[in-house]
């Protein structure tokens, strides 16, 4: 399809993804939209340019995901406090379960990428070994340049050449369902290894992160582990993971070992020599090898316990 009509391609949008205002930023208030569209099932494949900058704010997606996909210049999406600058290096990924808004420049075509919440749902149970409660909670943005992101790129362009040419393939059923499938495998895993940067305004994190980071705050020196720490919670282990991958970028194992090397950090720094030892203040800290304790430090803060012991 392709419309210089407002009306026309809000009206086109919407049949095909839901409702929305859509607001041309330049004066004349015109559009010059071109659409490709390609669907197998509960996937598909746009190409979308708006051809100026415009403003959309959806009205939720509910039953589906997006990937978007700047092939050229800039788009911005707000969600609540947090703010996602995508590009051809990142790609924006909208909540489902949140009110969100979206700035698209002109000269900024997108290949997005729809899959329906079930689906994504059923492949990540596979994936995972555990049955997701809800929506799987994605993140906000796809970091595109890792392997990650490539290896997802990949699997999107083995979808679409085999949808485009549907008409003539002779590939078994099976076939076409294991592209998608690895397709939706490759998405989950590129958000799992995608780091949300400058991290989440405390605001805009789920009640559930909030308890988590209060715990930490207050048992980090005490023997916990992470079964533990999610029995305290009322998650499952793997809720707990997906839950810290997807708004912080980190493991519970690794946040936790974050809040015991800070607060070791801070007792060294405050310590007096000869008053304290490391092996003393590294064990009230949660850490019994003073080895693993020494290299992790070491690591973290670019100097030796015994360093900054001595300052």
């Amino acid at each position: 399809m392709a419309t210089t009509d407002v009306d026309d391609a809000h009206q086109k949008i919407a049949e095909l993804f839901c409702g929305h205002d859509l607001v041309p930023q330049a004066r004349a208030g015109s559009v010059d939209m071109k659409l490709r569209s390609l669907h197998r099932g509960d996937v598909g494949i746009e190409y979308l340019d708006y051809g100026a900058e415009v403003r959309i704010n959806p009205q939720g997606l509910e039953n589906f995901h997006l990937v978007q996909i700047p092939l050229a210049g800039h788009a911005h999406m707000d969600v609540g406090s947090f703010a996602v600058e995508s590009s051809p290096r990142t790609a924006s990924v909208p909540p489902i379960d949140r009110p969100f808004s979206m700035t698209w420049d002109r000269g900024t075509p997108h290949l997005i990428v729809y899959v329906r919440r079930i689906a994504l749902a059923s492949v990540a149970e596979q994936l995972y070994g555990d049955k997701p409660r809800g929506v799987v909670k994605l993140g906000y943005a796809m970091d595109l340049t890792g392997s990650a992101g490539r290896a997802f790129l990949r699997s999107v362009v083995e979808l679409h050449d085999d949808m485009i040419s549907q008409a003539s393939s002779t590939a078994p059923v099976f076939v076409q369902r294991l592209l998608v499938d690895t397709m939706l495998s490759r998405l989950l895993m590129a958000m799992d290894n995608t780091a949300v940067q400058g991290g989440l305004n405390p605001d805009s994190e789920s009640r559930l992160i909030r308890r988590f980071r209060d715990l930490l705050e207050r048992h980090a020196s005490e023997e916990l582990a992470v079964p533990d720490i999610a029995e305290n919670l009322g998650v499952s282990v793997r809720t707990l993971q997906l839950a810290l991958r997807s708004e912080v970028g980190a493991t519970p194992s690794e946040l936790l070992r974050r809040v015991r090397l800070d607060r070791a950090r801070e007792m060294l720094l405050a310590a007096e020599p000869g008053q304290e030892t490391i092996i003393s203040i590294a064990e009230r800290c949660g850490f019994s090898h003073q080895g693993r304790f020494s290299a992790l430090y070491l690591d973290t803060f670019g100097e030796l316990p015994s360093e900054s012991l001595r300052r």
